[in-house]
């Protein structure tokens, strides 16, 4: 591999740096604050793999890497489900995006002279940042990006901070053998108080893997413990660590146990799904909208059990990467990114095995240190990805893949993907870095297309509460082939024309959502439509898919209650006034308690009748 300039080499780290800080922020001036992070990561990404393109020699080796090529495969699986209409654009796009930034960095890192220790200051640096920032909010000196939590980050989930500056911790272990240990120990100290204050269990799990398998690779803990002389040693350590993972475990369980029962009922419905579509799944983008449904209808059926109702609600991922990509992708889906996994994983083998041909085995080589810290990430990444969401988290999959790149950087090419007429022609790697262009070109247009219509759709709902109506009706048709696979904003179009008493207008525009997403208040604004145009009946049947999307929800029972009476079904609103009384409300409230009086109420007056 060839050497590059000093310059070249400064201006990709500090586009890589730059990929990484744009996931990490959020903002109000689009309809979903994370939709920054999204959008800057695929414009940075896009912009890094075209100046790759340019500034890095040809690399036809980085295509042939086992975890580059699986990962390859998966996209390309999501694309022919884009093709076949069963993955979203933007999921696509997605996609697209992370495999070009997995081919470039594991290019990048290939050079020799790349300078590994600047890039992971930089990094460490955004973390101690982010760090700082969360202490700050717990201070109260800046406020949380959550109106609900108090600590979240610089996004408004503090799960996403959590699990994103616990992949960061195997590089303030490796720069703790660096200069400035001091500096690294105090940055170090304010991520182990963040991640305290943001009080994420997949997090927790998370840093005190990584720090084992880190230290169990720098200092070949394997070995010791396959020599004989250390056997009680090892079994006495063995011991002492469940006697510290089970009560922990338990502990872990107990401080969220309705947000972990929660999980295990998503779980169970999730691995339900999967027979009904084994072989192509939902498609890609479309797990919130049928989880919800099909959580609905066991709901509505009578399958679920009181402790089940307490801890059901709307779904927007799973928490375990391949109970999704099994819903979505199918069978081949849920394969792929296994072997992803797998291949990952098999990379520490695949290392020892290079270097036992080789003879270069040094354990405190530097190199060695990179792949230990970026295996150690990768590896506790995919554990956290069995109990959280991660894929879809733009600030953890772009460190994984940055972490994988470094892994497939030191590995050398799987022998059974070295077809030398793929390897030897120069005319294809000239091809394929011209198709890399072309793509890279043209999903920055469509995002920055997205971009622009995203915060025009953000800035209608700030016109609709001013009632400015017929501006809000100028500006929507424009934006439609932008965001016609967004239900926010068939949301927000139904809602104009809602409030400008074009109900059957709305009502159309509220079924497209319908299309696309099954959260609940898509639902209310369909029901709501339905009883103004007089179509009692249908509105009866989304009131009643609403009250099972969120079972909680007081005010979506009120809702159905006055349907039922207004559709003079007087059984049903008398058994639904009932059930409203003797509901216990999760957060006991003054708005709940009126609910319930005006319950009794309604049923006293029919007893008269």
């Amino acid at each position: 591999m060839k050497y590059i300039s000093y310059s070249a080499n400064q201006i990709l780290t500090i586009l890589l740096l730059a990929i990484i800080v744009a996931t990490l922020l959020n903002s109000t001036y689009f309809y979903n604050s994370t939709a920054l992070a999204y959008y800057g990561f695929c414009i940075t990404v896009s912009l890094f793999t075209i100046i790759s393109i340019f500034v890095l020699p040809l690399n036809k080796k980085s295509y042939f890497k086992l975890p580059v090529f699986l990962f390859g495969l998966w996209c390309l699986y999501v694309l022919f489900n884009y093709s076949a209409q069963r993955a979203t654009l933007v999921f696509t796009i997605y996609s697209i995006v992370l495999y070009f930034l997995l081919l470039s960095a594991t290019a990048l890192f290939s050079i020799p002279n790349f300078k590994f220790k600047q890039f992971f200051l930089g990094i460490a640096g955004i973390s101690t940042i982010e760090s700082l920032y969360c202490i700050l909010q717990f201070l109260g000196v800046c406020k949380g990006e959550n109106k609900l939590i108090a600590v979240t980050g610089s996004w408004n989930n503090p799960n996403v901070t959590a699990i994103f500056l616990s992949l960061t911790v195997p590089i303030f272990l490796y720069l703790f053998k660096e200069k400035y240990q001091k500096a690294v120990l105090c940055g170090f100290s304010s991520l182990l108080i963040a991640l305290l204050l943001l009080k994420c269990r997949a997090a927790f799990i998370g840093t005190i893997l990584s720090v084992i398998i880190f230290y169990t690779l720098e200092y070949q803990f394997i070995n010791w413990i396959k020599n004989k002389k250390n056997n009680i040693t090892a079994k006495a350590l063995f011991v002492l660590g469940l006697m510290i993972v089970i009560p922990l475990s338990s502990q872990l369980y107990n401080a969220k146990k309705a947000s972990a029962d929660g999980r295990k009922l998503i779980w169970k419905l999730s691995a339900q799904m999967i027979p009904e579509k084994p072989l192509t799944g939902y498609g890609y983008g479309f797990f919130e909208k049928e989880y919800n449904l099909h959580q609905a209808n066991y709901i509505k059926i009578g399958k679920a059990s009181p402790e089940e109702l307490i801890n059901a609600g709307p779904v927007i991922m799973p928490h375990n990467e391949l109970l999704q990509n099994a819903v979505e992708g199918g069978i081949t889906g849920v394969l792929l990114i296994s072997l992803f996994f797998g291949s990952i994983l098999f990379a520490l083998k695949q290392k020892k095995v290079n270097q036992t041909i080789l003879k270069t085995e040094t354990p405190f080589h530097p190199q060695n240190s990179y792949f230990n810290l970026a295996y150690a990430s990768t590896v506790s990444f995919i554990a956290m990805s069995m109990v959280n969401s991660t894929i879809q988290i733009v600030p953890v999959m772009c460190l994984a893949i940055i972490y994988t790149a470094i892994i497939c950087s030191t590995l050398k090419n799987t022998p059974f993907l070295k077809p030398s007429f793929l390897q030897n022609r120069r005319t294809l790697s000239i091809l394929s870095k011209t198709g890399m262009l072309a793509a890279s070109l043209y999903s920055a247009y469509l995002i920055l297309g997205m971009a622009r219509a995203d915060g025009l759709n953000k800035k209608t709902t700030l016109l609709i509460k001013n009632a400015d109506y017929q501006q809000v009706l100028q500006i929507m048709p424009a934006l439609e082939p932008y965001l016609k696979e967004n239900p926010n904003y068939w949301k927000n179009y139904g809602t104009v024309y809602f409030q400008n008493h074009s109900y059957s207008e709305a009502l159309s525009c509220f079924k497209k959502a319908q299309s696309l997403s099954s959260l609940p208040d898509i639902y209310n604004g369909t029901g709501i439509c339905l009883e103004k145009l007089k179509q009692y009946p249908q509105a009866i049947m989304q009131y009643e898919i609403l009250t099972a999307l969120y079972p909680a929800k007081f005010s979506y029972k009120m809702r159905l209650l006055k349907a039922y009476l207004k559709n003079k079904e007087t059984a049903k609103a008398i058994a639904l006034a009932n059930y409203i009384v003797l509901l216990k409300p999760k957060i006991p409230s003054e708005k709940v308690n009126q609910y319930k009086n005006m319950c009794r109420t309604l049923l006293k007056n029919l007893e008269k009748q």
